[in-house]
């Protein structure tokens, strides 16, 4: 109860500020003739106006409470309140006294003063420090086609200026939703209130991704609709970095993805690691949508605004049924992570049927040779994660009409020399059997948790 009656404060605040101006204008205008018996109601509304700011800064303090604010910008604010509050009731008392009358209107003056530096205090908590002069400027606050990767440091360069533009005033110095600070390294590593959001190598763990690529009309979509949006070439840097570790000091080049970025930067059009389809597809059965939810499939769309789904079935309750109902979402289904689950020949059958495929992470599942032919029929399969699987060499014998760009092999049988026989078979693709280093196809997959199912 506490924490909602101090929520009220932006509605409450609102009112002082609006009927002690009114004072204050009425205090100026009699000077005109016409306009001298306004000053009758002046002394009313200066109490009402008193009485307002008495709630505004008892909700205030309720509000500052709740540990989204943890800024000095609270304490000057709220002691700028109080005293706005008690002159604003001076006020009151001294245009009844005769004694004060010659010097009303610069009592005015100085409540005016009073009520501009708490309302700019307030402003700065709500908004930013910088936000008079964010309006000075257009667009983002980097130009990133203009970096110099060859250079740059990945976060100071690229993820830092991203999240300032898009985050800090939400998740800066002065305000804390949630109870998280995305300002400094530290404080990005510690997380918020609902725990961490950036597990380095691992985007599909990573809340900060999560909360990006739900539907803008989501609750939990971050920023909220009506802040300034990433662009997916942001998202896709920022997917990136923890993917390659969420390291807060290497250079571009030592985390290993130059060459991504710059893919990434100099598209001309919208950027998407995952070569998802451009054509236009409908929504998916939202029945199937919510059954796959509530069996613990992590599955939501692949970037804001998308219908094409990414689907990570790592805590699915049922592989079975899971692999059942994505057939129902099949042509949305573009990405698929299987999470460790005890995948096998036999559901490859089916995940052959799931035509729209781009990428398939098969990590530590139990299928061999007999079933990876299932997979092709996947004529859109361009990325392909066979890590840890007793898949041999001779699996790849009915692939040849996959066009797959990459491909990984590590903790197979297939030895180095055998690489070379895949290659006849694949001779387009770039095959990795040692330590992944993954510089195309962000991480195994850049799915992320899905909003919890409502």
């Amino acid at each position: 109860m506490f924490d909602l009656i101090g929520r009220l404060h932006p509605l409450l605040v609102h009112l002082p500020i609006g009927i002690l101006l009114l004072a204050i204008l009425f205090e100026w205008l009699p000077k005109r003739k016409k306009y001298r018996y306004l000053k009758r109601s002046i002394h009313p509304i200066l109490l009402v106006g008193s009485g307002t700011a008495i709630f505004s800064c008892l909700t205030g303090y309720m509000l500052s409470q709740s540990g989204e604010y943890e800024s000095d910008i609270v304490g000057w604010h709220q002691w700028m309140a109080i005293s706005l509050t008690v002159y604003s009731l001076g006020y009151a008392w001294m245009r009844t006294e005769k004694g004060f009358k010659s010097f009303h209107k610069a009592f005015s003056v100085v409540l005016l003063i009073l009520l501009l530096i708490t309302g700019h205090l307030g402003g700065s908590l709500t908004h930013g420090e910088d936000y008079l002069t964010a309006g000075l400027t257009s667009g983002s606050s980097i130009d990133i086609s203009e970096v110099n990767l060859q250079e740059a440091v990945f976060y100071d360069d690229l993820v830092k200026p991203i999240l300032e533009d898009k985050c800090y005033g939400c998740h800066g110095t002065s305000k804390q939703k949630g109870k998280l600070r995305l300002d400094e390294p530290q404080h990005i590593l510690k997380g918020g209130k609902d725990g961490i959001v950036v597990v380095a190598g691992k985007i599909d763990e990573s809340e900060l991704v999560d909360r990006m690529l739900l539907p803008l009309d989501d609750e939990d979509h971050m920023p909220p609709k009506e802040k300034k949006q990433l662009t997916e070439k942001e998202i896709e840097i920022l997917k990136t970095w923890i993917a390659s570790g969420a390291d807060f000091k290497k250079s571009v080049k030592d985390a290993g993805q130059l060459a991504t970025l710059e893919k990434i930067i100099s598209s001309e059009k919208s950027f998407s690691i995952s070569d998802v389809p451009s054509d236009e597809i409908q929504a998916a059965d939202q029945t199937a949508l919510n059954e796959l939810q509530k069996m613990g499939v992590v599955i939501i769309p692949v970037a804001a605004n998308s219908n094409y789904l990414s689907a990570n079935l790592i805590n699915a309750s049922s592989l079975d049924s899971a692999i059942d109902l994505l057939i129902k979402v099949k042509e949305q289904l573009v990405w698929l992570k299987t999470g460790d689950q005890p995948v096998t020949d036999n559901h490859l059958i089916k995940i052959g049927g799931l035509t729209q495929l781009t990428r398939i992470n098969l990590d530590r599942s139990q299928i061999t040779d007999a079933g990876l032919t299932n997979l092709k029929s996947l004529a859109s399969l361009i990325y392909l994660n066979l890590n840890n699987t007793k898949i041999s060499a001779i699996g790849f014998s009915n692939l040849s009409s996959l066009k797959l760009q990459s491909l990984y092999l590590y903790g197979t049988s297939i030895k180095a020399e055998e690489v070379a026989l895949v290659k006849k078979i694949l001779p387009a693709t770039n095959i990795e059997i040692g330590n992944l280093q993954v510089p195309f196809l962000v991480s195994d997959t850049t799915e992320a948790k899905s909003a919890r199912p409502k």
